[in-house]
């Protein structure tokens, strides 16, 4: 006789899970369409399909010395980044399948490293095409302050962590992991966004600052970002 019973207990608990499932998604959902609305919005996003970056640049391997960055960039991947310290210049390309340092095709760890600054460079559109993927983290904090995160699989084991501002949507930090780094270790990049400023009708991080393992490896300033109507094919060939 205890049958119904149990059965009608089983049953609430299903509509619990549902119920708490539900309200979770609806908060990603929520999370995610601030996010893009904060950055300009779907349509401004989509529209911004290329994007050309200038700025100065600094890193611990070259201390003292500040140099130069150009960053070219097609949605959803591709990828063509160049930095110049004096007459020292060196070229990464990645056309969203293959990868290439200064001519010669990568892999490993330093091909890693450009699928997760491709993924970076486009993270609020990222986040809303594959808003199915993406991994609720819960909330923390970064530097003091409340934050959300969300996690989006990149696939072959890459991952990248996103530390979102729950009031204004802004993207503050994010993380790329996975993959095996110098002396086996797992691969990890952070980076920190602030100077937010609009170009045209898109907001951009207009400074970046970048860690690896937990050691500060440098600092990106963007003087200039434009938003092209095409870029040429050529671009992201080696």
């Amino acid at each position: 006789m205890f049958l119904p019973a149990r059965i009608a207990a089983m049953g609430a608990s299903i509509l619990l899970l549902l119920a708490v499932t539900a309200v979770a998604s609806d908060g990603v959902d929520s999370l995610v369409a601030k996010t893009v609305g904060a950055y300009g919005g779907e349509q401004a996003l989509e529209k911004a399909r290329h994007v050309r970056q200038f700025g100065s640049t600094t890193s611990i391997m070259r201390p003292g010395l500040q140099g130069s960055i150009q960053r070219e960039f097609t949605g959803p991947d591709k990828l063509r980044v160049q930095v110049t310290f004096s007459n020292d210049v060196e070229t990464r390309i990645y056309n969203g399948r293959e990868g290439w340092r200064m001519g010669e095709a990568v892999t490993g760890p330093q091909f890693d490293a450009m699928v997760l600054q491709a993924a970076r460079i486009a993270l609020p559109l990222n986040l809303m095409k594959n808003r199915k993927k993406l991994v609720d983290k819960g909330r923390g904090e970064v530097e003091g302050k409340p934050v959300r995160t969300l996690e989006l699989p990149l696939g072959n084991g890459l991952k990248l962590t996103v530390d979102i501002d729950p009031e204004t949507g802004r993207i503050v930090r994010s993380a790329g992991r996975g993959g095996v780094g110098m002396g086996g270790r797992p691969i990890e990049f952070i980076t920190g966004y602030s100077d937010f400023r609009k170009v045209g009708s898109v907001l951009f991080a207009f400074r970046e600052d970048n860690f690896a393992s937990g050691m500060a490896t440098g600092e990106t300033k963007l003087e200039k970002v434009e938003l092209p109507a095409t870029l040429p094919a050529s671009t992201f060939k080696p």
